[in-house]
């Protein structure tokens, strides 16, 4: 998701700071900017960590200028385990990158945001907004994610800034490729067994999700702040499994 939410955000005419503990991968996607005339810069960041994300955004800001729009997309799956069986370790490893790396990552941008306003969007998941049995470090970092948009929101919009946050369902990405992995399914089955949790009975692409994200940054939805939006297909309204 991370790379469409670069490339759309290029493609509408944002210079983009891409980040990722793969260097190599956000310097991939970089390059696929700028070879379509673009402006994006690429580095190696593990978010987890509070100064290197504070060097990471200063120099985003000495190459592009400050920053007017922040996607907060890195995370994690971390083991499936019943709380009972689950090491603190890998819960500790969970919520260092899904909540305190999006804690840093808005943190990093305010100073600069605060000059001129802006927009943030916050990556959450109906994880989120629901809890499922083996996840919890997952749901719980997902959760905290939306508590710190609220309390952003609120601290943020006398500075002109925006804060939301997405909560997609099953999206065609490889962490859902990984989910099916450790279930032990081929694809085409999991397929078949998961997408029918939401309504509209098929995975959700990374552009869908980069629309919502788009939108949530524009001036479209000027008004919009402190919103937990679903990008599920109906996952959270599902009442009954089909048929």
């Amino acid at each position: 998701m991370g790379a469409r939410h670069a490339e759309r955000l290029a493609e509408a005419g944002a210079s983009v700071a891409c980040f990722d503990i793969d260097g190599d991968a956000a310097e991939h996607v970089a390059t696929g900017i700028r070879a379509r005339g673009g402006t994006a810069l690429a580095a190696a960041l593990d978010v987890s960590d509070w100064e290197a994300t504070l060097a990471a955004s200063a120099s985003a800001e000495a190459e592009l200028g400050p920053v007017g729009a922040v996607v907060a997309n890195a995370g994690v799956l971390g083991p499936i385990a019943h709380v009972s069986e689950l090491d603190p370790a890998d819960w500790e490893a969970v919520l260092r990158v899904n909540l305190s790396g999006v804690f840093h990552t808005a943190k990093a941008a305010i100073p600069q945001m605060r000059r001129h306003g802006g927009a943030v969007v916050l990556v959450s998941s109906i994880s989120g907004l629901r809890g499922y049995v083996g996840a919890a470090a997952y749901n719980a970092s997902k959760h905290g994610v939306i508590g710190l948009m609220r309390t952003l929101a609120n601290e943020l919009a006398g500075d002109g800034i925006r804060v939301n946050a997405v909560c997609p369902g099953w999206v065609d990405t490889p962490m859902f490729d990984a989910q099916v992995e450790i279930a032990g399914l081929d694809r085409a089955e999991a397929i078949r067994r998961w997408a029918p949790d939401q309504l509209i009975e098929r995975l959700v692409t990374p552009d869908e999700v980069s629309d919502a994200v788009l939108w949530l940054l524009s001036g479209g939805a000027r008004m919009i702040t402190g919103v937990a939006l679903p990008v599920d297909g109906g996952m959270l309204e599902r009442t009954s499994a089909p048929s």
